[in-house]
């Protein structure tokens, strides 16, 4: 087969470069697919845009019309917010339909060209159809402005003059055709016009007849008047009824029905134009979709023919090769046969039946390592014979492993010998913990035991003089040693090791150095252990181990470890001793304390039982007396009406000093004479134990008079004989005053009240009174008011002024009123009408009246009736005029 004869690597060459001409092919082609659709799909967003500016055009123009041209805003400024969006919307499809004109696609489509001329034309003629509209309504106006204002101001002006005329009829006709002018204005409609159009007509025969009565020669002003405004107003009318039907009464006459024509079309040609593209788009879609597919049938199977034909030339030498990997893969050592071809799998078959029978070498030789434990030999194949290397590498890191094991195991026996001796060590101490002695005898015998040492002492320092240790165990050869001993702070290896606070350990020791250095008799150790017992620095103690044998360095360590934990518990004896011992000193104070406290308890008792009764009494008489001086004037008198003691409240009172006026008697204090009746009663009935009341006036020396309310209360021995008087007064000269000028302004407010009240009589007789509310509302009239507006006290009392008066005597008021409510009074003419029509000018004032917080509580007016005063004015004015038009006349002829 020819495709054997060439190696693989040019096969999958072949194919790798057909394939690339095949999708290169069908690349371009769908390059030129996807710019063809994104061409279509770009005119399509621009026409499916021109769709959605035709909507904004009719939303725009339809705002217009329903929202702008309703509003102020439009007629003073000439333009609105749907006017601007119009403008905006139509200049972007303006420039859209000139874009779209260039476009290649359109060209070639002459129907949707079409459709865009068209649509261009409809344009125009919407624009042109607005514009005009626009035009139409800022010429009808609305509110003050165009025909709408001209309207509505003949119409007020045409009102005020009929106002003042005597034909009813004529009113009434003109408030009917104002009512359908108004109505016409507000919503034009083809009834509304017709009606109007009739009462135009019919209003020239109420005209003339409504002066019918006048003469002719003479002339008549008022008729001329009105005569002149209604035929303006007729005009205008006719001219806004004429705009409003080019306009259009509705949505289907007029300009109106004309856009809506157009936007319709605008939106139809546009919706035919997308329509259009979109069968188009779909029919071009098919033809590609067909060409692609066959394009992409014939490479596919182009494709896969070539795939067949590469995978069976290389089907059969790769199952080879597979199944050779497979049996090694298990395990197994297959015998693998060359093939003849020359690709690349065939040298990889040679290769495979070379490394098997290498494998089966390296096989034979594993096995013989396995059986060797030192020394092992290997012939390798080669200096680079990576498994043979390995294979050597690995005997040797297979002794090393075992040399690591074993020292390994040794430092696991170290920690766990630590940890075990840690941990008995400890439980000691917790269970030792609450005796000293024992707690010392058998932790060193423990660890003594544990090290397997030959003997041991605990050294701690002495707790009343901290440079001293003193020896409190000491354990060897299974026997506790009884030895009294005591070192000083650098006093031998002990002391040393103390205040050095670091461990000391000797190996080699002279046979005269135990007894000086160690104290443990005359057996000389082989290595001598001192480590001192520390808690934060703090020195509790010194641990020495004597030991037969050399300390390794593991139980060095563990000694170091648990001297923390000796001197730990060591310093938690300690403080529970101490404590214990000052618990026992204080419980024996609170016991002797308590005594004491028992004996001072019931003293104190038996004392508190006779103050308490004489301590309320002095209470209760302290607090009368201190209320009494603190709230009057207190004196003392002795029976021979003496003064004896006096308090400063009333001397002040009498504005003297206590030296001028102690001992003096009680006539020269209050200014009477002893030698009256009276007087001599008033003492008597005091010596016989009586309690009097008086209210007097004393007259000072500087000239003041003070008047006074006294009580004056006999005090009594223990026999009942009265011993001296208790004099209590207040002063009660304010409220005296007070009282008289209280009577003195009742006396001037009922003189005022007179004044008032003729006043006001006189005020109701000559003026029309009237008094309102701040809101406005009437509260109380006379009787020149009754007859100034025609109504009674009645119909008016409770009710807002502004109820009874008319349009135009109702904004003067308003206008008044916000002055009024400003503080501001008003002074002036103002017109009212009476419900028979009489009109009545009255010179009036509000007065604005405020209460003590300054706020306005109501309103006086005030007036007098000018009526027949302004009519004179009024008839000379007009003779005036009607002087000054003959005049004119005359110079005319």
């Amino acid at each position: 087969m020819f495709i054997r004869r060439i190696s693989i690597r040019s096969r999958f060459f072949i194919l790798t470069t057909c394939s690339l001409i095949l999708w290169l092919i069908i690349g371009f082609v769908i390059y030129s697919i996807i710019c063809s659709y994104r061409e279509n799909y770009t005119l399509y967003d621009k026409l499916y845009m021109l769709s959605n500016n035709t909507g904004q055009l009719t939303n725009a123009i339809t705002g217009f019309l329903y929202y702008d041209a309703q509003t102020i805003d439009f007629y003073e400024s000439g333009t609105s917010q749907h006017i601007n969006k119009y403008e905006q919307v139509y200049l972007e499809t303006s420039n859209l339909l000139q874009e779209l004109k260039t476009i290649r696609l359109i060209q070639k489509k002459p129907l949707i060209r079409q459709k865009l001329d068209h649509y261009n034309k409809s344009l125009i003629t919407t624009d042109s159809l607005f514009r005009s509209l626009i035009s139409k309504l800022t010429e009808r106006g609305y509110d003050n402005y165009g025909l709408y204002g001209h309207i509505l101001s003949l119409t007020e002006e045409l009102e005020n003059i009929l106002q003042h005329e005597n034909n009813e009829t004529l009113r009434n006709e003109f408030l009917e055709l104002e009512i359908l002018i108004k109505k016409h204005l507000e919503n034009p409609a083809q009834t509304i016009s017709k009606q109007l159009s009739d009462k135009l007509a019919s209003m020239h025969h109420f005209i003339d007849s409504g002066f019918s009565g006048e003469s002719d020669k003479s002339g008549n002003p008022a008729k001329t008047r009105i005569v002149s405004i209604y035929n303006n107003l007729d005009q205008h009318v006719q001219n806004i009824t004429s705009i409003d039907h080019e306009i259009g009464l509705s949505q289907f006459t007029g300009i109106r029905e004309q856009i809506r024509h157009t936007n319709k079309v605008l939106s139809e040609d546009a919706g035919n134009m997308i329509m259009m593209f979109q069968d188009d788009l779909s029919v071009n879609g098919k033809k590609t979709g067909i060409k692609l597919f066959l394009l992409l049938l014939i490479s596919t199977a182009i494709f896969l023919f070539y795939s067949i034909l590469l995978s069976r030339s290389l089907q059969h030498p790769l199952n080879i090769v597979k199944s050779s990997i497979k049996d090694l893969g298990l395990g197994r050592l297959p015998d693998i046969n060359k093939d003849n071809d020359n690709d690349e799998i065939s040298e990889i078959t040679g290769m495979l039946s070379n490394f098997s029978n290498n494998l089966r070498e390296k096989a034979r030789f594993a096995g013989e390592i396995a059986k060797k434990q030192e020394d092992i030999s290997l012939p390798l194949l080669s200096e680079e014979d990576i498994l043979g290397n390995a294979l050597i590498e690995m005997g040797k890191y297979l002794q090393a492993a075992r040399i690591e094991d074993q020292k390994h195991q040794t430092e696991s026996e170290k920690r766990r010998w630590i940890n075990e001796g840690l941990a008995k060590i400890e439980e000691t101490l917790r269970i030792h913990s609450h005796q000293f002695e024992s707690l010392a005898d058998h932790v060193i015998q423990n660890l003594v035991k544990y090290l397997d040492a030959s003997s041991g002492v605990l050294f701690l320092t002495n707790t009343e003089d901290e440079n001293k240790l003193d020896l409190i165990a000491a354990f060897a050869f299974d026997r506790k040693k009884y030895i009294n001993k005591t070192y000083d702070l650098g006093e031998g290896l002990v002391g040393t090791c103390a205040i050095e606070k670091q461990k000391i350990f000797l190996t080699d020791i002279p046979d005269d150095y135990i007894q000086i250095s160690s104290g443990l008799g005359d057996t000389k150790p082989k290595c001598l252990l001192l480590v001192p017992l520390k808690l934060e620095d703090q020195l509790l103690g010194v641990i020495e181990i004597a030991s037969l044998n050399i300390l390794q360095d593991h139980e060095v360590f563990f000694i170091e470890k648990i001297a923390e934990s000796i001197a730990s518990a060591i310093s938690s004896v300690r403080i529970n001793m101490r404590t214990t011992m000052l618990l026992e000193q204080s419980q024996q104070q609170a016991r002797d304390m308590a005594e004491q406290e028992e004996k001072m308890r019931q003293h104190v008792e038996e004392l508190q039982a006779t103050q308490e009764e004489s301590a309320r009494r002095e209470s209760e008489i302290s607090g009368i007396l201190n209320a009494i001086h603190n709230s009057s004037l207190v004196a003392e008198y002795n029976m021979n009406e003496e003064l004896i003691n006096i308090n400063d409240k009333f001397l002040l009172l009498l504005e003297t000093q206590r030296d001028h006026i102690i001992g003096k008697k009680y006539h020269e204090i209050i200014g009477v004479s002893r030698h009256t009746d009276t007087y001599k009663k008033f003492w008597q009935q005091l010596r016989e134990g009586k309690t009097l009341f008086n209210v007097e006036k004393i007259k000072l020396v500087t000239g003041d008079e003070k008047w006074i309310r006294q009580t004056y209360a006999p005090i009594t021995d223990k026999n009942g004989v009265p011993f001296k008087i208790l004099n209590i007064a207040i002063d009660i000269t304010e409220t005296k005053k007070q009282q008289e000028s209280l009577e003195k302004q009742a006396g001037e407010i009922r003189r005022t009240n007179m004044e008032m009240q003729s006043f006001s009589d006189a005020v109701d007789q000559a003026l029309i009174k009237c008094v309102y509310s701040p809101a406005g509302q009437i509260l109380e009239v006379n009787d020149n008011y009754e007859k100034a507006t025609g109504f009674s006290r009645k119909e008016m009392i409770g009710k807002n002024n502004r109820t009874f008066l008319q349009r135009y005597e109702k904004e003067q008021f308003e206008k008044i009123w916000s002055d009024i409510l400003k503080d501001k009074p008003y002074s002036g003419v103002i017109r009212r009408t009476k419900p028979t029509g009489e009109e009545v000018w009255i010179m009036s004032t509000y007065t604005p009246v405020k209460d003590e917080n300054g706020i306005i509580f109501k309103v006086y007016f005030l007036g007098q009736d000018i009526t027949e005063r302004k009519l004179k004015y009024q008839l000379l004015e007009e003779a005036n005029k009607e002087i000054e038009r003959l005049k004119d006349l005359a110079g005319e002829k």
